[in-house]
């Protein structure tokens, strides 16, 4: 299987049976047809027998050309050989039996199926497999198409822009680009991720929102949901494939017009005022830095590792960090940027219908 993702020709292999998680997940994306893949991808059971030549800590291995990233749920090993295709190995880590049914009970989402999968391949697999590339930088941001440009709402986790996103979805020229995390291409195009949007029970304002969310799921996957959403409906949510939420769906790319970013200070009424591009660029990787910390550890390891044995490493942080301050410049450059400061205390209704009047409005000038 071939998909065009951000820009790039990914081929896809797994065994047997996870090849329907495996399509379920990347269907959205537009197949590679006889394109040449610059990722191969392979999810095993296993990840082949590798020899590493250092070890340091123990969830970071280095080998003479790549490395193992291993996360609580998913271990990845990375190869690169010069300009060959990057070569990515999956191992996901099952949770079976009573483990599992109280790592879901633990869970804000109660995960299940192509949801659990679909998480797991986007966060630690593609995301980061975009920071092997120069040419091309993750923003931590939400985005849609008005007109067939795209627009990014940008900012901290819990800042609103999904609660934005869900507010826009009504509008029937808006189409779904990003739920959370964005690829920018340095010639200025926004390519579509199609992560499943997390929708917090803070978003469920009416009965018809939960209704959507919770229809065909269990009566545990229910109780669940509605008694976390009792407690604090910040620390609950759920996942639909984004096809389900919006009349149109943009998993290609479109050319960015415009970049607001939301904040949370001490203002007395939601306003908007300009934003330098510098400001933008630095806000933009801090964020995503903070995003992606725990893949960034592992860059630093792979650092420490090369310096204790007196090799290169595949990847740093600082030169990822380089390249993304160079696609972003040039991206933003050309793009209408903005800040839209939010009261500490703002109704949520009016802020949705505030943000999304200055979303459209802004999108038809």
């Amino acid at each position: 299987m071939k998909k065009i993702i951000f820009g790039k020709c990914y081929a896809f292999s797994s065994d047997a049976d996870l090849d329907e998680l495996l399509a379920e997940s990347l269907n959205l994306y537009a197949d590679a047809g006889s394109r040449e893949p610059e990722v191969n991808i392979r999810f095993d059971r296993a990840i082949p027998p590798h020899k590493p030549s250092s070890i340091n800590p123990r969830v970071h291995e280095t080998f003479e050309h790549g490395m193992l990233t291993s996360f609580p749920s998913v271990d990845v090993y990375w190869k690169r050989v010069g300009n060959d295709p990057l070569e990515v190995g999956v191992t996901i880590k099952p949770r079976r039996g009573i483990r599992r049914t109280i790592h879901n009970l633990l869970s804000m989402e109660y995960p299940q199926g192509a949801e659990a999968f679909e998480q797991i391949l986007h966060e630690f697999v593609l995301i980061p497999s975009t920071y092997f590339f120069k040419d091309v930088a993750p923003i931590h941001a939400a985005s849609v198409t008005v007109g067939g440009r795209a627009c990014l709402l940008a900012g901290t986790g819990g800042v609103g822009k999904s609660s934005v996103m869900l507010a826009l979805r009504r509008s029937e020229n808006v189409g779904f680009v990003s739920d959370d995390i964005v690829v920018m291409s340095d010639t200025g195009q926004v390519n579509g991720n199609m992560a499943w949007p997390k929708i917090y029970g803070y978003n469920c304002v009416t009965d018809a929102m939960k209704d959507e969310i919770l229809a065909g799921r269990g009566w545990i996957d229910r109780a669940h949901f509605n008694i976390r959403n009792h407690m604090n409906s910040a620390h609950v949510r759920r996942k639909m494939s984004p096809d389900r939420l919006y009349r149109y769906v943009e998993s290609a790319s479109a050319p960015l017009y415009r970049l607001y970013y939301v904040v949370r200070e001490d203002v007395p009424g939601l306003c908007v005022s300009e934003l330098g591009l510098a400001d933008a660029v630095d806000m933009t990787i801090v964020a995503v830095s903070a995003e992606y910390s725990v893949f960034h550890d592992h860059l630093y390891w792979e650092q420490y590792n090369a310096l204790a044995t007196d090799r290169p490493p595949m990847l740093t942080m600082a030169g990822v960090t380089a390249s993304w301050r160079r696609v972003l410049t040039a991206s933003f450059a050309a793009a209408d940027r903005f800040k839209i400061s939010i009261p500490f205390k703002m109704d949520h209704t009016v802020y949705q219908e505030s943000v999304t009047d200055i979303v459209v409005t802004g999108m038809a000038a």
